[in-house]
């Protein structure tokens, strides 16, 4: 039996309706196939991800389609033929290439490629290492950001203080240390507050537009004032959420930015893509770099989301940026 079998009947209307895009409502998804969705399809914008960890997915790609455009709120999903899509990503990408020309960005594609592979591969080296810290985070967050009840809150607040643990935000000198989980509870209410879920797994594209910028703009300092609000862990200092510690939230949990470490901003310095400090100007440079390969982004990520977590764009180029600067460490090591 084909995967997906029990689905065929989409895959038999997406051959035969002859467009190239189309948008169907959960609905009429559900009168396609004769049989009602899971929960799951209203709850969970995963559910309806390219992943072959989600037997519906067999659906659409059987046909040679790729799922895009989720809008939970209004129960709706567009389906987009991969050739068409890929005449999309080219023309976006030719865009970007003009504009990032300007720049003179000496990364290549192949050594970015090698290094989002490299980091990949450490992950799954180990299941319980501190790498799958963050695909654990992000799936929660995901999955129940429209669920977020008082002990959801509670949940989350507990796996958002693990990854940060686990990535060196609990170290010494950081307020952190001296508070609990609960802390990031109030932190957790606003990242899942309905106006931010344009920055859950937001494109590039989606990170080149004012509107979405502001966005993000507004959560991170929103964030800050939340844990500058909270009483002292130190005397008469009041608490400092960094650019780093805001960023390695914003990744763990929407997967819009990369996280502004060390690592970090020493990559994209070095090969010209932006400047190391958090701002619109600097997220939306790293942005048009991966739209000036989208293409071959966009299908490596397609390759890592089978492992059951969707992989945002901004999450590949955290991990390229990442393994850049720590395998330069190493070679000044050696």
């Amino acid at each position: 039996m084909a995967k997906g079998q029990s689905f065929i009947g989409l895959t038999t209307y997406l051959e035969k309706c002859g467009q190239d895009e189309i948008k169907l409502t959960f609905s009429d998804v559900e009168r396609i196939l004769g049989f009602q969705l899971s929960n799951s399809a209203y709850l969970h914008r995963t559910y309806w991800s390219n992943s072959e960890s989600h037997p519906i997915a067999f659906g659409w790609l059987n046909a040679g389609y790729l799922s895009q455009h989720v809008d939970m709120k209004g129960q709706t999903v567009e389906f987009v033929k991969r050739t068409h899509q890929r005449q999309q990503i080219q023309g976006e990408a030719e865009k970007a290439v003009v504009m990032f020309r300007e720049k003179c960005a000496t990364l290549t594609l192949d050594e970015a490629v090698r290094c989002i592979r490299t980091y990949f591969n450490e992950t799954v080296k180990d299941l319980h290492g501190r790498y799958m810290s963050w695909r654990h985070c992000y799936n929660a967050f995901v999955v129940n950001r429209n669920s977020a009840d008082e002990k959801m809150l509670d949940y989350l607040a507990l796996h958002l203080a693990f990854y940060l643990a686990s990535w060196g935000m609990y170290r010494g000198s950081s307020f952190l240390l001296q508070k609990d989980y609960k802390v990031h509870i109030p932190v957790v209410k606003i990242l899942v507050d309905k106006k931010f879920d344009p920055l859950v797994e937001i494109s590039a594209e989606g990170l080149t537009e004012d509107a979405n910028l502001e966005l993000l703009e507004e959560v991170s300092e929103r964030i800050r004032r939340v844990y500058a609000a909270e009483q002292p862990s130190f005397e008469g200092v009041t608490n400092n959420a960094t650019d780093t510690l805001v960023t390695k939230i914003l990744l763990g949990t929407l997967g819009c930015v990369p996280a502004y470490d060390r690592y970090y901003v020493q990559a994209v310095k070095q090969y010209n893509i932006s400047a190391g400090v958090y701002s619109k100007e600097s997220v939306r440079d790293v942005a048009v770099y991966y739209l000036s390969h989208k293409y071959e982004f966009e299908s490596l990520r397609e390759e890592l989301s089978t492992c059951g977590t969707r992989y945002p764009a901004m999450k590949l180029m955290d991990m390229c940026m990442w393994q850049l600067a720590f395998e330069a460490d190493k070679r000044k090591e050696s």
